[in-house]
């Protein structure tokens, strides 16, 4: 029998394209996907289930409302934790929602957990936000950890909280830290990153809004290659306890990210540089040795084959 694997957060970015990427594998027997559907959407998140496999199913729960009879019940054997806020300005504006959301549901639902019969092995969803402003690049996995927002700190206490788990009991968790993805169903809300921003403004040849003098830097990776290694890693049942970064190790300026988008996208759009955002990293940058030694992993996607990708499915949303 193949594996059978819950995915929180199964309506966002990462969430659908890990549901279908595990569809396609025949290692892969059933895939749950659970989410709350609390975001604003460009569509209906659960058309895009439709007829994506007859192994995944789509449940419309909240991940922390679940508790160890309930998990008990899916019978899953891996469970990949995507749902999260993930919006820095929007952290800094309402701390308490992504406390509640992020970390203390998190927290919860680690310790329920322990509880279970079925015992399913969890791979936590992180971030690069945790390591904050970097001390040097790339980043590696033992860079040190100064989160400078509210989500940032929301995000290295919930992978702390779920780290415990091994650290103390040996339960099999591990941790992905995911550089900048981006890709098709990315949310398009007030506080969406920058390249949806970008490209939804650029689609209405509006003017992209660019924060200070753009010259910070970010590690663009495409969906796609992201959630190939959330696949390889629950391929993998032996490593736990480890921490994984994942991105291109490419360096990309956001100004030199808005004007390509312009371009791809055929666009009449303006770049214009606005006030620098207060607590804004300098520079992200994965080092991502690790993970290609121990699966194997590396990116295959150029930002522009997948920015290429993510505009034209960007056109039937964006009028």
């Amino acid at each position: 029998m193949g594996m059978q694997v819950l995915v929180t957060g199964a309506a966002g970015l990462y969430g659908i394209h890990c549901c279908r990427e595990l569809a396609a594998s025949p290692k892969f027997e059933k895939v749950i996907g659970i989410d709350n559907f609390s975001r604003n959407f460009v569509h209906k998140p659960e058309l895009l289930f439709d007829g994506i496999s007859e192994k995944v199913q789509l449940l419309k729960k909240d991940f922390g409302s679940l508790n160890a009879k309930d998990i008990d019940a899916l019978n899953v054997d891996a469970i990949v934790h995507y749902a999260a806020f993930v919006s820095i300005d929007e952290s800094m504006v309402s701390p308490g929602k992504y406390f509640k959301n992020n970390e203390e549901k998190t927290f919860n639902f680690s310790n329920e957990l322990l509880k279970t019969k079925t015992q399913p092995r969890l791979i936590y969803a992180s971030s690069p936000e945790v390591y904050g402003n970097p001390q040097y690049t790339p980043m590696d996995e033992l860079h040190p950890m100064n989160p400078r927002s509210f989500y940032a700190a929301s995000k290295l206490a919930s992978e702390k909280h779920a780290m415990v788990l091994w650290e103390w009991y040996g339960y099999n968790v591990n941790a992905i830290r995911n550089f900048n993805t981006f890709g098709e169903n990315q949310n398009l809300s007030a506080y969406s990153a920058a390249i949806p921003a970008f490209i939804g403004k650029a689609l209405k040849n509006e003017t992209l809004n660019v924060t200070g003098n753009g010259a910070q830097t970010r590690d663009f990776m495409y969906v796609g290659d992201a959630v190939r290694a959330y696949r390889m890693l629950l391929e993998k049942p032996s490593i736990k306890g480890q921490a994984f970064n994942i991105g291109t190790g490419k360096q990309t300026k956001i100004k030199d990210l808005a004007n390509k988008i312009v371009k791809l996208s055929d666009s009449k759009s303006k770049v214009k540089f606005v006030k620098e955002r207060k607590g804004d990293l300098n520079a992200l940058e994965a080092d991502i040795k690790k993970i290609k030694k121990t699966l194997g992993w590396k990116p295959t996607y150029s930002l522009d084959e997948g920015l290429e990708r993510t505009i034209d499915w960007y056109r039937n949303y964006v009028k």
